[in-house]
């Protein structure tokens, strides 16, 4: 018997790449996974207690996919 592993696509969040001087980073299996993460994190860390959709649109372009190493 072989077991086969697919690698799934990983995602993060590194908020100094939205123009941050911020250290805060998250990962997940999906993008949405990460929006309330970024969130809570924009709510508590950076004051936004109602993040703005342009903000919200900076915050989604910062995200990357991880490359499987």
């Amino acid at each position: 018997m072989h077991v086969v592993y697919i690698a799934m696509p990983r995602y993060y969040f590194k908020c100094s790449d939205s123009g941050y001087k911020c250290s805060y980073e998250v990962d997940g299996a999906t993008v949405e996974e990460l929006y309330p993460k970024i969130k809570i994190h924009a709510k508590y860390a950076h004051n936004m207690f109602e993040v703005p959709e342009d903000k919200m649109n900076q915050f989604k372009a910062a995200i990357k996919e991880k490359s499987s190493e």
